[in-house]
């Protein structure tokens, strides 16, 4: 039987876990216990029944009683925004990519192998707020490290700063900040000039597609490309290849667990299109797929999934608006369930379980421009 304590209490709004986090820094006496790894602790979290918030302030993260409590922040274009842009499964750590800022990385507390813990270590590994000015979109793996990719944005604004040297900046296990890298396929750019790498993605074909920018106020060229291996030069493609790129992969990709309860949204929810985002242990980084056959664009819904195989088979699916279905157990019926309501113009970006704790990123959007942001953990007891 599966027990999800979390969905009643979550439903009413009501209580505050402030009382379930500990500052690491006024918790001396367990510094000892989190420091086999460099990154800052920032806190432990103790999963309940009522959601723990967080919102990315502009100082760092900041408690709130709920998304609805989040700050009147003005809505600014996603580029300059901080969010959560993607995240991954890595080596038993749950890791986010926030954009402008740098990894947070969630650990069970008592240890990695601590499956069925409902208490969670959060760590941060960021440069100080050297990544401030640029745009961290793409959130990928390179030799074996979380891996981001920075650019500058120049869509909704003009160049201020240099070009970001490197561009592609590593989560390391024996380093407190993010670690400088050299990926040759972006680095190999199609001609003389100031060209930057701006995206990069995983296609519906397994391969990893590019795009290159030249930056200046007279020079707007633009190049795709496409490859299986990062560490040559990639095969120039054209615009509708990129595009087509996007699509997601195809639903017989989707595993087993995930497509059963993928195939209860669609049943109750009909006619939906788009895409699903999902994290997983068993995934090298995030992968998305369609949730049809058809045809998905870059207006389509997208929904977030989490998968695994052990040490037992879960899947989840969740809308934007928090509500989903579950499965759990072999040959197990999918179960209806909901996350935490959210305001009018909030969504939720994506979903993960590590330990016995649900992770999930949240948003505030309208049109291009981001809110409030931040992230929310809840207890998700599995007996």
């Amino acid at each position: 039987m599966l027990l999800i304590p979390f969905l009643a209490a979550a439903c009413s709004g009501k209580g505050d876990n402030r009382d379930n986090i500990d500052s690491i820094a006024e918790a001396a006496g367990d510094v000892q216990e989190y420091a086999n790894y460099p990154w800052p602790a920032l806190a432990r979290l103790k999963a309940g029944e009522n959601p723990i918030w967080f919102e990315f302030g502009q100082d760092g993260l900041n408690l709130i009683e709920s998304a609805s409590a989040a700050s009147l922040a003005p809505f600014v274009p996603w580029p300059h925004a901080k969010f959560v842009t993607a995240m991954a499964i890595w080596n038993g750590f749950l890791v986010m990519a926030v954009n402008r800022d740098g990894f947070l990385i969630f650990m069970p507390s008592g240890g990695l192998s601590q499956s069925e813990t409902t208490e969670l270590i959060l760590y941060r590994s960021a440069a100080d707020n050297s990544w401030e000015p640029y745009t961290t979109e793409s959130f990928f793996i390179w030799e074996d490290k979380p891996a981001v990719l920075l650019y500058r944005n120049d869509f909704f604004g003009e160049l201020a700063v240099p070009s970001p040297n490197p561009q592609v900046y590593t989560l390391d296990i024996l380093n407190a900040v993010p670690v400088g890298a050299y990926v040759p396929a972006l680095e190999i750019f199609p001609s003389d000039g100031n060209w930057e790498t701006e995206l990069l993605r995983r296609g519906p074909d397994g391969l990893l597609y590019y795009r290159m920018k030249e930056k200046g106020q007279t020079r707007t060229a633009t190049a795709y490309f496409r490859t299986a291996d990062l560490n040559v030069e990639g095969k120039r493609i054209s615009f509708d290849e990129w595009m087509n790129s996007y699509r997601g992969e195809t639903p017989g990709n989707i595993p087993g667990n995930l497509a059963l309860a993928l195939e209860c949204v669609l049943e109750t929810f009909s006619g939906t299109t788009g895409l699903l985002k999902t994290v997983s242990p068993d995934f090298e980084g995030q992968r998305t797929f369609s949730l049809t056959n058809g045809s998905a664009d870059e207006n389509s819904i997208i929904l977030s999934g989490y998968c695994r195989m052990s040490p037992e088979n879960l899947a989840l699916v969740v809308f934007p608006g928090g509500r989903g279905f579950l499965s759990y157990g072999e040959n197990s019926e999918p179960k209806s369930f909901s996350l935490s309501a959210l305001g009018e113009g909030f969504v939720y970006t994506g979903v993960a379980v590590i330990g016995n704790v649900v992770v999930a990123s949240w948003e505030e959007q309208q049109e291009a421009g981001v809110g409030a942001a931040g992230f929310m953990v809840v207890d998700f007891t599995v007996p």
